[in-house]
């Protein structure tokens, strides 16, 4: 890609405008955030007097913290301990992610390990911070917003991320709808559900189709129940940009029609549409009644928030000079008041005319294409040329890199996870990478608490030698003792110890699943069955077989749960039916907590016999794992039985259970990781 010029004033407006039109349209959306009927807004409703705070915000703070303190070269393994110092926030990908990441788990297996959201829109909508320091190189931005989305988001979730950070890259140069969309694809898998919806958008666009039609068309490609879901919110924000014309009221009013998640929606094309125009392109009208302030929320925590949108324009713009430093990026800040600096020239920008003369722009729409405009020509630039990201499409999300002391561990625990059975042996393989400019001769040992078996299979010895550059598998094997003690947190590690130096230690990420045992199916004739008492119910020994549904006799198994949502569906084989579960808490001292359960369908739930929650609603499942329906309870010390009655009708059986203590942090540990 050729190099870019883009004057130092021009790109600091660019960024401002990102920032303000960020705060404009993530207020006009906030009110309507989860709603999924179309709201019809005009302006904004109510009327604020700040801007809405936001998480998207709070989190590009906190990357922009991340970039002043690690610099460019700044890695998943260092956004994921800025997220643990820093990050409250307990919503759906946001939890998920940090329990995996407290279980030891690091990018990009905390992102999609056992996590419902990972498609989430959560990355996508603060994808803009990496835009911001990588103007006018999509490749770089959508490979910084890789690293980023992987640490809470899998799949879509990611694809979204790096496409809208390429698209709003871009737009410090482009100001062709159509060519930004192009540029954004080019950073998305042919199949996703992502690309899907922006394709949707433009046909509908392209055959004329109103903009609810548009709309339709997004949610008959890929709609999900789930308001968050990236793939149909990035189908509206394509649909906003595209009915929206150039005209920044129109686009952002286009954008939150849609419903669904509004204010990461509207948050983004109003960035988009102040990066492409610039700030002084945005009409005071819109920025009047919420100011110049940052308002952050109470999730992040231990910041230095910059007070104005000035502020934090001037910090954005100081990370980004050293990021194009130090990356080498293909672009150039030139501070005209620099005699020594060259000329500016301007060219027109894809598809659009030159003119030397521009008619003034209504006060909502587009600048002239000689306002503002970058002091480069683009048209040398291959805008399409993915070599950075597209190799990231294949990267395996369920391993766990880390990095310390100038060594990565890479761990890969296959298809299981990181979650093994007590009793049962499980195996892992980690890849040592030599970062260092040295060789590395060293020892390499997993220790793991007192009964557990760790082995090394085969002939493979302890000792290793690395070069530099140069990577070495290792396997082990590795069972903990079915009478195992209970521990929120498995003290596993690998270590490293090279014999000139200090050992390198990883946490291992491996814990214990979940403990349960299940009966059926047992007889829902007529969908009678959350009423009915069945005989599991009188006797519920493990060692009793009951009539099943099919007027044979079923007994107990042993199914254990490596993740919050309990896949039991194939306990009824497709068809109606009723199913008991078991498991036995132990505790070594009581504990107030809340019992969280999602389902789909029925559930009665029992803590120690007495019943303690119940519901046959048929709702929408979406598994949060720190809110929803449930029940306060008090677990003694010693053991809990916990018994639970599912109910499925027509729909596959959906089931998850998880735990929080009185603080309402997510208990890792329920105490029934043994049978």
């Amino acid at each position: 890609m050729a190099d870019l010029t883009i004057p130092l004033d021009d790109c600091a407006d660019r960024v401002l405008g990102g920032w303000l039109g960020k705060n404009v349209g993530g207020t006009l959306g906030a009110p309507f955030e989860g709603k999924v009927d179309p709201p019809g807004v005009t302006f904004y409703d109510p009327a604020p007097v700040q801007p809405a705070a936001s998480d998207d915000l709070d989190l590009e703070l906190l990357w922009l913290h991340a970039l002043e303190e690690h610099g460019p070269e700044l890695t998943s393994g260092d956004l994921a301990g800025e997220w643990m110092d820093h990050v409250r926030y307990s919503w759906d990908e946001y939890a998920y992610a940090t329990v995996n990441l407290r279980r030891g788990a690091r990018p990009p297996l905390s992102g999609s390990h056992g996590n419902w959201f990972a498609s989430s829109v959560g990355a996508a909508g603060r994808a803009g911070i990496w835009a911001m320091a990588a103007p006018g190189c999509p490749d770089h931005a959508a490979e910084l917003a890789y690293h980023d989305a992987v640490l809470d988001h899998a799949g879509e979730g990611v694809w979204a991320a790096m496409f809208l950070a390429a698209l709003e890259s871009a737009a410090f140069f482009v100001r062709d709808i159509a060519t930004l969309l192009d540029i954004g694809l080019a950073r998305v898998p042919d199949g996703s559900r992502v690309c899907g919806a922006i394709r949707a958008a433009r046909e509908a666009h392209g055959a004329a189709k109103t903009a609810m039609q548009a709309r339709s068309a997004v949610l008959d490609a890929v709609g999900c129940p789930n308001p968050t879901d990236a793939p149909q919110n990035l189908g509206f924000i394509a649909l906003g940009l595209l009915y929206g014309e150039g005209d920044f009221a129109n686009t952002l009013c286009a954008t939150v029609n849609c419903g669904y998640d509004t204010d990461t929606t509207g948050a983004t094309v109003g960035a988009i549409m102040g990066i492409r125009g610039g700030a002084k392109g945005l009409p005071e009208r819109w920025l009047a009644p919420i100011g110049r302030r940052i308002v952050v929320g109470w999730g992040v925590e231990g910041l230095s928030v910059p007070a104005t949108v000035d502020e934090l324009t001037e910090r954005t713009m100081a990370v980004t000079a050293r990021m194009i430093e130090a990356r080498r990026l293909p672009v150039r800040m030139a501070d005209l008041r620099d005699p020594a600096a060259p000329m500016p020239t301007e060219a027109p920008q894809p598809g659009e005319p030159a003119s030397e003369a521009p008619p003034p722009p209504n006060a909502d729409s587009d600048p002239p294409a000689t306002s503002n405009i970058p002091s480069t020509t683009t048209e040398d630039c291959n805008w399409l040329d993915a070599a950075r990201s597209s190799p990231l499409f294949g990267l395996n999300p369920s391993v766990s890199v880390d990095r310390r002391n100038g060594v990565e561990a890479s761990f890969d625990c296959a298809a299981r996870g990181p979650a093994i059975v007590a009793g049962v042996a499980s195996s892992f393989v980690v890849t040592l990478t030599n970062l260092r400019s040295t060789p590395i001769d060293g020892h390499v040992e997993v220790t793991a608490p007192r009964g557990w078996i760790v082995a090394v299979p085969g002939a493979q010895g302890p000792t290793l030698h690395l070069d530099p550059g140069r990577a070495a598998r290792l396997g082990f094997a590795i069972k903990a003792p079915e009478a195992v003690e209970s521990a929120e947190i498995n003290p596993i590690a690998l270590t490293l110890t090279p014999e000139d130096g200090e050992p390198v230690r990883f946490a291992v990420p491996i814990y214990l699943s979940a403990c349960w045992w299940f009966i059926g199916p047992l007889k829902n004739d007529f969908g009678g069955g959350f009423e009915k008492g069945y005989t599991v119910e009188d006797t519920p020994d493990l060692t009793e077989r009951h009539l099943g549904r099919g007027d044979g006799l079923v007994g107990w198994r042993r199914m254990p749960f490596g993740r919050s949502v309990m896949e039991i569906e194939e306990l009824f084989t497709g068809l109606p039916g009723v199913a008991y579960g078991l498991t036995i808490l132990r505790r070594t001292e009581p504990l107030e907590a809340r019992l969280i359960v999602h389902t789909n369908d029925g559930v009665r739930v029992w803590l120690n016999d007495r019943l303690v929650y119940q519901v046959h609603d048929h709702r929408p499942f979406r598994p949060t794992l720190t809110d929803g329906p449930g029940a306060k309870v008090q677990l003694r010390a010693g053991e809990n039985r916990l018994r639970i009655k599912v109910v499925r009708c027509d729909q596959p059986a959906k089931l998850a259970i998880s735990w929080l203590d009185a603080a309402g942090v997510p208990i890792l540990d329920a105490g029934n990781q043994r049978y």
